[in-house]
């Protein structure tokens, strides 16, 4: 498979394997009488290196993935420095079950795919790095349908404002999300990045009589223009491996 991340022999799993129980063989030979203490201080020291296969085998298999699903006709080399780098950075010491890797390695392959590098933005890299495994469930759930929300005020009469929000319908995919309970600020965070908007769309008072005791509201969860960019480069299509 050719070197796209550029990673070339210095990473070679097979090479720091063996350089790693070398290293590890002699030392023991050389101090043997300080026995199990030692070999744990010399894991300990060494570990780096046991760190770069494993890096070198997950990057590997990433890789593959990658180009699995972008035709060899198409296959291009991307801009390291503002693609490949950050990418690697950020992914380095990620495990490949996080599907934050996911947004990442969905990423890379749009990066190095003629037909889609338009849609592979450097800023989505630092987008990513920000994000939570459950903003990551709330994207690629909206990226199917947006969710409505229909939630009741009070209206207090005394201060002159609405108090007491309640939620009377929600198709917001709690169950899927690890914590259902920060959902809203998962959508304030998803704001700040621009990906996400939440506006109202209809509205109407709630009477009792002919005084208004509170309002009803209908309103609808959605990505915005620059987050279905972000989502179409970034969110798999088919969702997530380890969700």
């Amino acid at each position: 498979m050719a070197d796209i991340m550029g990673i070339g022999d210095a990473l070679n799993s097979k090479v720091v394997e063996k350089a790693y129980d070398d290293a590890i063989s002699k030392a023991a030979k050389q101090f043997g009488e300080f026995g199990e203490d030692f070999l744990k201080t010399a894991r300990l020291v060494l570990f780096p290196f046991q760190m770069f296969a494993a890096m070198q085998d997950r990057l590997e298999r990433t890789l593959k993935r990658v180009c699995d699903v972008v035709p060899p006709e198409r296959r291009i080399t991307p801009p390291p420095l503002q693609i490949i780098g950050p990418i690697f950075e950020n992914i380095k010491y990620m495990d490949d079950n996080n599907i934050l890797y996911e947004l990442f390695e969905e990423l890379l392959a749009h990066s190095i795919d003629s037909d889609r590098i338009e849609e592979a933005h450097p800023s989505f890299i630092h987008i990513i790095s920000q994000l939570s495994h459950d903003e990551a469930i709330i994207l690629f759930e909206l990226k199917k349908n947006d969710f409505e929300v229909v939630d009741t005020l009070d209206l207090d009469h005394e201060k002159n404002r609405f108090v007491n929000r309640k939620i009377e319908k929600t198709t917001i995919p709690v169950d899927k999300l690890f914590s259902p309970n920060k959902a809203e600020m998962y959508y304030s965070h998803l704001e700040s990045l621009s990906l996400v908007e939440w506006p109202v769309i209809k509205q109407e008072p709630i009477k009792d009589g002919d005084r208004q005791i509170g309002i009803r509201r209908h309103s609808k969860m959605n990505l915005t223009e620059f987050g279905k960019f972000f989502v179409n480069a970034c969110v798999p299509e088919g969702g997530f491996r380890n969700k």
